[in-house]
């Protein structure tokens, strides 16, 4: 009987099951919100964009709107617990337009982060568990404090960026209504001579639906014009979700 009692408790311990109190719980993934960033090969979003580019001191100013295609093209290596993906990036004009190949993105993920390559700079675009208030330094691999060309200017883009997660409800974007949302603010600050907005959405299913940014610098001081008049230098960029297949 001794040896029977030892058999069960070697076996309670190996299986992690409950012996008496000492009950071992398996975690639950859905707690890391891995689902706000769905990645594998052959995922494909379809962006309609919005911007406004500021030249000539805003006397001049180009307003496209557009279509961006992101294309998980391959798995480039699985080491670690980290998968690498190719990202191929497309571009057309209109909806009836053929679409142009005009680059090539890496994008990385682990248990803890996901890394996306944008204009050459590696950004920390989430972290898990994707809970609210999380914050993190997502320009860590790259020193925030440059400035970076914005048309014939040069800017300061992503100095003093924290990027925060804030929890939504559901929430309609564009023509697509998403039941489960999160926000990661990265800049929100207005002073007398700049603008500095930037937030990404996130669906759960879906990944990103939707991206705005406004990097706004001028002399300017009538307070009282909106920035697009007032902005003699900079952008506003809305990113929205059209489409998001698994090919």
């Amino acid at each position: 009987m001794k040896s029977l009692a030892y058999l069960l408790f070697g076996l309670c311990i190996f299986t992690f099951l409950s012996c008496g109190e000492d009950e071992i719980e398996v975690p639950d993934d859905s707690i890391f919100r891995y689902d706000y960033f769905p990645l594998d090969v052959g995922y494909e979003w379809i962006y309609s964009v919005d911007s406004v580019l500021i030249i000539q001191g805003g006397s001049g100013n180009i307003v496209s709107n557009s279509f961006l295609r992101e294309k998980v093209t391959e798995l480039i290596s699985d080491t670690d617990g980290e998968r690498n993906y190719r990202l191929e990036i497309s571009y057309k004009k209109d909806e009836i337009s053929d679409w142009q190949v005009t680059g090539v993105k890496n994008i990385s993920i682990n248990d803890e982060r996901v890394i996306k390559n944008e204009g050459n700079l590696p950004f920390i675009k989430l972290v898990f568990p994707a809970t609210d208030g999380t914050r993190w330094d997502g320009n860590a691999f790259f020193d925030s404090d440059a400035d970076f060309p914005v048309a014939a200017d040069f800017m300061s883009v992503y100095k003093d960026w924290e990027y925060g997660i804030s929890d939504g409800e559901q929430r309609t974007i564009g023509d697509n209504s998403y039941a489960n949302v999160l926000d990661v603010t990265h800049i929100d600050e207005v002073t007398f001579i700049s603008r500095r907005y930037s937030i990404e959405t996130y669906a759960k299913d879906f990944g990103l639906v939707e991206r705005k940014m406004e990097i706004f610098d001028t002399q300017n001081g009538n307070e009282s014009l909106p920035w697009l008049e007032r902005a003699e230098r900079g952008f506003q960029l809305t990113q929205t979700l059209v489409s998001f297949t698994k090919n």
